[in-house]
C-alpha cells in the first residue's frame, strides 16, 4: 500500500461505478496536492504502476452526537471529531480476491494511528449504495438512524 503518485497509472483503473473511476483519474491528485484527502493505492509487484483498488481518507468536520447512532454516544461532547473514510474501490479485474477487505483493514489501521497521536473518537464512512453499507457493516460499522448510508466504527472498535 502506498501514496497515490505521479508513477501510478490511474486513466488504466475502471471498478465499474463511473463516479470513483473518475474521482480518481481526475481529482485525487489535486486533493492530495492540496491537502484536502489523501488517497492510498493497492498494486502489485509485477507492475507496480497498475492500481488494484483505491481509498481516500480525510478529516471529518465535527458530527452532531444527535446524529450519530445512540449506542456510541454515552457521556460524549455535543460535536464529535473523525476522520471520514470517502471512497473505496476495487478494480473489475481484480474484484473477488479480498482486495476490498485489505484496503478497508489499511485505512483502519491508518485512522486508529492518527487517532492515537492526535485524538479522533471515529472512522465515519459515506457509502454509495445499499451494498456497500453492508459491506462496511461486516466489518463493525454502524449505520446512522437517519441514513444509513452514513456509517460509523468508534476507534477504540478498530482492531489492533
Amino acid at each position: 500500500m502506498s501514496a497515490l503518485d505521479a508513477a501510478h497509472e490511474v486513466n488504466r483503473f475502471t471498478c465499474g461505478k463511473p463516479e470513483l473511476d473518475h474521482y480518481l483519474q481526475t481529482m485525487a491528485r489535486q486533493h492530495q496536492s492540496k491537502n484536502i484527502s489523501k488517497t492510498y493505492v493497492l498494486t502489485n509487484d509485477e507492475d507496480p504502476t497498475a492500481i488494484i483498488g483505491f481509498f481516500t481518507m480525510a478529516i471529518r468536520p465535527m458530527t452532531p452526537k444527535g446524529d450519530m447512532p445512540a449506542s456510541l454516544v454515552k457521556r460524549l461532547p455535543n460535536t464529535i471529531p473523525g476522520f471520514t473514510l470517502g471512497r473505496l474501490a476495487v478494480s473489475e479485474t481484480h474484484k473477488g480476491n479480498g482486495h476490498g477487505a485489505t484496503l478497508l483493514m489499511a485505512a483502519m489501521a491508518k485512522a486508529k494511528a492518527v487517532a492515537d497521536e492526535v485524538g479522533g473518537f471515529a472512522l465515519f464512512v459515506d457509502a454509495k449504495d445499499g451494498g456497500a453499507s453492508s459491506f462496511y457493516q461486516k466489518y463493525g460499522f454502524t449505520p446512522f438512524p437517519s441514513n444509513p448510508l452514513i456509517l460509523v466504527i468508534p476507534i477504540t472498535h478498530i482492531p489492533g
